[in-house]
Formats: C-alpha cells, sequence, structure tokens
C-alpha cells in the first residue's frame, strides 16, 4: 500500500521543496561548551538548500549520545555513525 505523504516527505526537503538525496554528513554539538563530533552520520541532504535530515531513530541515538556525553558518562569528543549503535547499547 502506498502511503503518498511518506513518500513526498522522503523525496522533496520540508525548507525548499528541493530534492533530497542519501549522503553522510559530520554533526558538530556543542554541549556545555565542549564540542561533540559524529562522522558519517546517515542522512538526506537537499540538492538545492543543503538541508539535511536524519530518521526518527537515528536523531534519538544522537539525543542518547548527547545525554551521556552531559552527564560524563562517556569520554572523547568524536564518534562515526558507526559507533553510535555500539556507544548507545553499551551505555544504556
Amino acid at each position: 500500500m502506498d502511503r503518498p505523504q511518506e513518500t513526498k516527505m522522503n523525496l522533496n526537503c520540508p525548507v525548499c521543496g528541493g530534492q533530497l538525496k542519501k549522503d553522510k554528513i559530520r554533526e558538530n554539538i556543542w554541549v556545555d561548551g565542549k564540542l561533540l563530533v559524529i562522522d558519517n552520520l546517515p542522512s538526506k541532504v537537499c540538492m538545492r538548500c543543503d538541508e539535511s535530515i536524519v530518521d526518527y531513530k537515528t536523531m534519538k541515538k544522537i539525543e542518547q549520545i548527547i545525554e551521556k556525553f552531559k552527564h560524563k558518562e562517556i569520554e572523547g569528543i568524536k564518534f562515526t555513525a558507526y559507533e553510535i549503535d555500539s556507544v548507545a547499547v553499551a551505555l544504556a
């Protein structure tokens, strides 16, 4: 069964309506004055305005990492997308 609204969201940028393509990005997040870097993050990037969008599951994992980083439950400042799964699971 087709889901037109979901398909439309996956194909067009919510900011400008441009076409989205799968890509990997670097997310730089400032947490309490410290820089947390996540490389190779799977996302969709707008070919027109460069807006990047991650899916819900990925965003929840990023939020878990930020919370662990805030409470000093993890050390280091740079992670790859591959490490997000292992760190989130290990610290859950």
